[in-house]
């Protein structure tokens, strides 16, 4: 991501407001960088508006991007708001194994202790408590509650385990020490346990300073800070969990109710919900003013979700004779626990709007931590009841908000958008589900009517043509977009993001004309729209110039548009800037990726990379270098004609010769043969011409390739990959199962848990390339990009390691994901071993070290045609 990119970004997230969260969700959605989608999603955890909190929602259980998903739970944790709270109180009992430690951290963060009784339960699970960072997670969340009823298991936790066996377990120990303890004489006896690491000897300083201080408060120094500071922290009533409640209790008597009465309702955070009902009631006096007690209670953050409470308070205050501002008073202060389907009727259908509208508001807040189903059920249930005009609207911008279809508003949709008052509400939600339904009542609005909608229009038939519904034949929709470019302030920005997945023919010009504009966002969306273009050399020869722009937005979708284009002009162009760029990580990378071989231009683009890498020796990307250079190799007629079925008597030799060595070969695919005849041509030559000074470096690569190519037919496109596509976030969890939750993980700690110790050096486990695995799992492109991903025999032997042994991690048996029949734990050890081994002996080969000795490659030959038989015969 640009810095120009990430200023803009944090620049809008300095002045929250629904406005600006509309902004930063249009930059994720429209971004191509992972990058720029992980910073937004960090910056709307500053946001807590009605459109940011459904959008995170969706991001944690819609998307398979791991990282996403945590720094989503993240983000809503820190907004701290009610429906947050509700939401991430009701996730947690069903969120994926993967996701369960980031919620459950993320429940402590937003000081969600209804969760609490749920959050010690697991503490106590043995099998649920054996993830060391769900484990970790809750120790942490447990302590940001300020929960002591875990101090006895937390201080059993930290008996139990070897000292220096989790290193970050036991820094979550000592901070939720730090947060609960008030017994200096509990700490220190740990003292000999730290002194042999610095860091946590420090962090163990620090904790036994906490406890020190807070032993020295009493019962009446907390409760003069509640009652008599002018603003108690909202965790003050916490610490008074640490003495005998009797006692506090009998404190809480000094202390008048009328004069006190909201820090009476912050003081009820201490006690138990059951207890805490019966206070909340005995606070209610004669001659209460209900609508001040109802917004102390709010204030408070003391609403106990207690139905039956609520109830009675509602009936104390006047029943069915209350108001309806006190009314909904008392839903927001009772929220998690109102009955919405009942009060919906006297609100929606008798009473003025405005009151309506906060209605929905309420509902909406606490609809989003309920069951879709449920909540699409309330929302017919409200239309049955007749809606007005502005209420109905309302409503549909909720279900906006909730992402949120529901066939009754469908069945409106043509007669209500009738109404003026209702089009904009009615164009959201038909944005929102792509719904083309309304389609034609949009092209039939006069001129007049369609200019003061025409954002929403806009956006309506961007989201259309993004899901393939918009047809580039259709006259009507042409004729109407041709209108709209006669508002050039709103009109061209709006026909270009249209353009961008329905690139009408006739609109070639417009995306020429618009990429000489001034204005950068014009520029910027014609660049993306100029990609939908793929084959017109009028729109490549405006778009490379972007290639030189000193802006990096500008630059960047420039180069993404031009890798799109089919035309030489925008191929050579991509060269070009790929020798300007070449010490430029990123682009180099995009290159790579998105410079398609199969639209061939030639053999250039073949010489110019294989130039770059003859003049880049010690380039930090070589392999991705020569990964490109061999997709642009032109293809030799030997080769095509070993796939079509032309075969040369040197060939049938060869085959004869390898199906004596390899009794499977003739099953196998043709990529795979055409690997395994170039690697063992050299052995096919007799005498003194086997031993020619000619480098055979490629043989010792085509061997390994022929190996590579092996496995991820058979273990990967055969066992691996279906089972990722149904069970990505099983492998997910268990990759944080083996260590690698962390963002630094350690190789000791990894080593050990994959119960590796003592069976294979540990120089000898490839660590990093695990964690790039690691990451493309996290982050759901492994469904995408499997092919990129195992890209040699070092990332097969990962595979085996950690996903197709039994383990054993704290006690508890982890069965494998992979199961491969007839493969003992110890017979895949010796067969990753023997696959990183040979990686070893390649990767000279791969960076222009020579073999001109033939007994040099044998080694290399014996082995891969070994693990060939193996992964053959056991597939």
């Amino acid at each position: 991501m640009s810095e120009e990119l990430l200023g803009r970004i944090r620049e809008i997230a300095d002045k929250p407001s629904p406005e600006s969260a509309r902004l930063l969700i249009r930059i994720y959605s429209e971004s191509e960088w992972r990058s720029t989608r992980l910073e937004v999603i960090r910056a709307l955890g500053r946001f807590s508006d009605a459109r940011s909190l459904p959008f995170l929602v969706d991001l944690i259980t819609k998307n398979e991007d791991l990282a996403e998903q945590g720094l989503a739970i993240r983000s809503l944790a820190r907004q701290k708001s009610r429906g947050a709270r509700l939401f991430l109180h009701s996730f947690y009992p069903e969120a994926p194994e993967s996701l369960k430690p980031s919620v459950c951290y993320a429940l402590g963060l937003a000081q969600n202790h209804a969760s609490a009784d749920r959050l010690l339960a697991d503490l106590k699970d043995p099998k649920k408590a054996s993830n060391p960072l769900f484990l970790k997670n809750l120790i942490l969340a447990l302590g940001e509650l300020k929960e002591t009823r875990a101090l006895p298991e937390i201080h059993r936790i930290l008996c139990d385990r070897k000292p220096g066996e989790d290193r970050d377990l036991e820094l979550a120990l000592l901070f939720s020490l730090g947060r609960l303890e008030r017994d200096p004489g509990s700490v220190s006896r740990y003292e000999s346990r730290f002194l042999e690491e610095s860091i946590l000897w420090q962090v163990f300083q620090s904790t036994l300073a906490q406890v020190q201080i807070r032993s020295q408060f009493k019962l009446e120094d907390y409760l003069q800070k509640i009652f008599v500071s002018d603003r108690p922290h909202a965790l003050l009533p916490f610490e008074l969990r640490s003495f005998d409640m009797n006692d506090v209790k009998e404190g809480l008597l000094i202390f008048s109710k009328d004069q006190y009465r909201k820090r009476h309702l912050l003081s009820l955070r201490a006690f138990s919900p059951e207890v805490a009902s019966g206070m909340l009631e005995e606070l209610v006096q004669d001659g209460t003013e209900w609508k001040s007690f109802f917004e102390d209670v709010i204030e408070a953050g003391g609403g106990v979700p207690d139905p039956g409470l609520a109830e009675r308070l509602l009936k104390r205050a006047g029943g069915e004779s209350v108001s309806l501002e006190l009314r909904l008073e008392w839903m927001d202060a009772f929220l998690p626990v109102v009955d919405f389907a009942k009060e919906g009727p006297r609100f929606l259908k008798l009473s003025e709007e405005r009151l309506a509208t906060r209605f929905i508001n309420l509902w909406s807040e606490r609809a989003l931590s309920e069951p879709r189903a449920e909540v699409r059920k309330q929302v017919r249930e409200f239309l049955r009841l007749g809606l007005k005009e502005g209420v109905f609207s309302r409503l549909v911008r909720a279900c906006v908000e909730l992402s949120l279809d529901v066939d009754s508003i469908e069945k409106e949709w043509g007669e209500r958008f009738k109404n003026p008052k209702n089009r904009a509400a009615l164009l959201m939600y038909a944005e929102q589900l792509a719904y083309t339904g309304g389609k034609d009542a949009v092209l039939n609005l006069s001129a007049e009517e369609a200019d003061g909608l025409l954002p929403r229009i806009f956006g309506y038939f961007e989201a259309l043509a993004r899901a393939g519904k918009l047809q580039t034949s259709d006259s009507k929709l042409e004729a109407f977009l041709k209108h709209c470019m006669k508002k050039p302030e709103t009109g061209l920005l709006g026909v270009l993001r249209v353009l961008r997945a329905a690139p009408f023919a006739s609109f070639k010009e417009v995306v020429v004309s618009a990429l000489g504009q001034k204005e950068d966002s014009v520029r910027l969306n014609a660049l993306i729209a100029a990609k939908a273009y793929p084959a017109s050399r009028e729109i490549s020869e405006p778009l490379v110039e972007f290639l030189n722009s000193k802006s990096e937005i500008l630059r960047g979708r420039a180069l993404d548009s031009s890798l799109a284009h089919t035309t030489l002009v925008a191929k050579r162009a991509v060269i070009r800037h790929l020798k300007d760029w070449i010490l430029d990580e990123g682009v180099v990378d995009k290159i790579y990726r998105d410079f398609d071989p199969e639209r061939k231009g030639g053999e250039e683009f073949f010489h110019e990379v294989n130039n770059l890498l003859k003049n880049s020796p010690d380039h930090p990307q070589w392999e991705k270098l020569v990964s490109l250079r061999d997709r642009l190799r032109p293809k030799v007629e030997r080769a095509a004609g070993a796939v079509s079925g032309e075969v040369s008597p040197e060939v049938q030799d060869l085959d004869a010769r390898l199906l004596g060595l390899i009794p499977a070969f003739a099953g196998l695919e043709a990529t795979a043969k055409l690997a395994l005849r170039a690697a063992e041509q050299p052995f096919m030559r007799s005498g003194d011409l086997q031993n020619l000074p000619i480098d055979k470096a490629p043989s010792v690569l085509e061997y390994c390739k022929s190996l590579d190519l092996i496995l991820e037919k058979h273990l990967g496109q055969k066992v691996l990959f279906p089972k990722l596509d149904r069970e990505l976030h099983d492998f997910q969890t268990h990759w944080h199962r083996v260590g690698f939750g962390e963002d630094y993980p350690q190789s000791d700690r990894v080593m050990q848990l994959l119960g590796l110790k003592g069976k294979i050096a540990p120089e000898l486990f490839p660590l990093h390339k695990a964690k790039q695995m690691c990451g493309t799992f996290f982050n759901g492109k492994i469904l995408q990009d499997r092919f990129k991903i195992f890209d040699g025999l070092r990332a097969w032997a990962v595979i085996l390691l950690v996903f197709s042994r039994k383990l054993v991690i704290q006690g508890v048996e982890v069965s494998p994901q992979l199961k491969l029949p007839g493969l003992s734990d110890e017979k895949i050890i010796l067969m990753a071993r023997r696959l990183m081994q040979l990686q070893d002996l390649r990767n000279p080969a791969a960076h222009r070290q020579t073999y001109p000795e033939l007994e040099s490659i044998k080694v290399v030959r014996s082995e891969a045609i070994e693990l060939i038989n193996l992964i053959l015969y056991q597939s």
